[in-house]
């Protein structure tokens, strides 16, 4: 009788443990499906924001290409004072070469003039939080020589000085 009972008992305890383990899978699949729709969720915004600054990305190089191409022309036609009231910045004009103001933190040369009526191909855009840099090479294919000049603009997207070489 007491094996029984015993036996009983164990078929109730078996019983009692896999209805819990189908509540505890069930309940951890219902949280496995919620973590997954949220991650899901998650993505997709990751996606559009990404979307949105690839876009961004391309305004910026659209709005300072053409400022910088602007600007290379005007060199080239010599239009110096033009540069200077149009784009509020200050350069020196010395021997063939013009010099932009830069920060003391920024070493530059002179850039030579003869130089900005070479074809230009953009190097690189960096963007950040107090201001943006285009880059460009300028290259000579009569020289076989590249040039490396970058083109600063403010957080405004006011132009600043150009920079001739790495920083």
């Amino acid at each position: 009788m007491k094996k029984i009972k015993l036996g009983i008992f164990f078929c109730i305890l078996v019983i009692l443990i896999g209805c819990s383990d189908k509540e505890e899978k069930a309940s951890s699949s219902q949280d496995n499906t919620t973590q997954i729709n949220e991650l899901k969720e998650e993505n997709q915004k990751l996606k559009d924001e990404l979307q949105n600054l690839k876009s961004d990305y391309s305004v910026y190089l659209q709005q300072f290409d053409s400022t910088s191409r602007t600007i290379m022309r005007l060199i080239n036609e010599e239009q110096y004072d033009q540069i200077k009231n149009d784009y509020n910045t200050d350069f020196n004009v010395l021997n063939g070469e013009i010099n932009f103001k830069t920060p003391a933190n920024t070493i530059s040369t002179g850039f030579p003039i003869e130089n900005a009526k070479l074809p230009m191909s953009i190097a690189n855009l960096n963007v950040q939080s107090d201001s943006t840099e285009i880059g460009y090479y300028l290259e000579d294919g009569e020289k076989e020589e590249r040039f490396l000049i970058t083109f600063v603009y403010d957080q405004k997207g006011n132009f600043q000085y150009i920079y001739i070489g790495d920083v």
